[in-house]
């Protein structure tokens, strides 16, 4: 199994030292004998120096200190190059040795000590990628770490997001019938504003067998998640090339969220795709109230005057556009199409050659080229 956070943890390994175990060392594991070439076996540094300190030279490496350092190394590094070795040795010494990583984990979760709780269930999952307990506690710390310690950290806190989402998805592959997951599935969901997908997710927790305050709270979210639904579909539809589907929708949440200027852009682009350009302009104008030099919306308002024939206005918006966001070959094809349309062909060849270089393959621009040398 893969995962995300390796490269976050590896540092950890500062944490433990290595003692090499000789062949033939007495370890009184049942039916376990240590290779011929001996092994080396972490320790967790300190429970090492605390043993130096208090316990006789017999009793300073213990067969459970070399399995709380093989479970804590396995977590940090899942892909060390003595797995194999070590999954054979946790399997000899403890049969249960899942059950007690497991315990393990949810001791350091209860002191909040979230690092080591998130070592140990990320171990558990490293050695059985089917543990429908370890996936689910894996993930869960994961969230619980990201809000407590990542919120200034984007980068961190998007993996962790990330990794919790993919062992979530996988465990429901595993059982169908896990409602925390679906529950917390719903969030990272909305998150990503793929409200649908958080919608179907939190309906599904409601139906299985949810904690009575998490359903509470689930109904809440579902109930302020409707309209963010809509709009989804709304703006699906807009993209899709749907404009008299989307723009119904859209604007049926426009009273609500005025001063969401994503909502006001997307009824707009609807608009502009049913070739009503005076509605789509006031949308546009109201997109760039809001959002200050917002580029997409000052290309489409472009486009609209285009559209109406006020081609001055539209030329100002394109060259704005570029001021905005800089030399884009398609909004430079536009303003030398505007040129060409108000007769100015030298103007409309100097953009369409620096289109052109910016993206020679465009075949929208070599037309355009072709209709200006033929102009010419």
């Amino acid at each position: 199994m893969k995962f995300l956070i390796d490269e976050y943890l590896l540092k950890r390994t500062e944490e433990l030292s290595f003692v090499h175990l000789k062949y033939g060392a007495v370890l009184n594991i049942e039916n376990y004998y240590l290779p011929k070439e001996g092994l080396d076996v972490p320790i967790l540094t300190e429970e090492l120096a605390e043993n130096i300190k208090k316990k006789k030279e017999s009793e300073i490496i213990t067969v459970g200190g070399i399995i709380r350092g093989m479970v804590y190394l396995l977590g940090i590094d899942p892909n060390f190059k003595y797995k194999e070795a070590y999954t054979k040795f946790l399997y000899a010494a403890n049969p249960q040795v899942e059950e007690y990583i497991l315990i393990e984990g949810l001791k350091y979760l209860n002191k909040n000590r979230l690092i080591e709780a998130i070592i140990f269930f990320k171990s558990l999952v490293s050695l059985n990628p089917h543990s429908i307990k370890g996936l689910l506690n894996y993930a869960l710390v994961l969230l619980d770490y990201r809000d407590q310690e990542l919120n200034n950290k984007k980068k961190a806190y998007k993996l962790f997001t990330a990794e919790a989402q993919e062992k979530l998805e996988e465990l429901l592959n595993l059982d169908t019938q896990e409602p925390l997951a679906y529950y917390y599935l719903g969030f990272i969901y909305k998150d990503h504003k793929e409200f649908n997908k958080a919608k179907l997710h939190w309906e599904k927790a409601m139906e299985l067998d949810l904690d009575e305050g998490l359903k509470e709270q689930t109904k809440e979210c579902l109930f302020q998640l409707e309209d963010m639904v809509q709009y989804e579909r709304g703006y699906e539809a807009i993209l899709a090339g749907r404009p008299e589907v989307g723009v119904p929708l859209l604007e049926g949440l426009y009273e609500r969220y005025q001063t969401w200027w994503n909502l006001v852009f997307f009824i707009g682009l609807g608009y502009r795709q049913l070739g009503n350009f005076h509605e789509a302009i006031q949308y546009f104008k109201k997109v760039i109230e809001l959002k200050e030099d917002q580029l997409d919306a000052t290309v489409e308002l472009g486009l609209c005057y285009g559209g109406l024939g006020e081609l001055q206005k539209a030329i100002a918006c394109f060259h704005k556009a570029i001021e905005i966001g800089g030399e884009d070959s398609e909004i430079l094809c536009n303003l030398a199409m505007m040129y060409m349309e108000v007769g100015d062909l030298q103007r409309a060849k100097e953009y369409m050659d620096v289109s052109l270089r910016l993206n020679p393959e465009d075949e929208i621009t070599l037309a355009c080229k072709e209709k200006l040398e033929a102009m010419g």
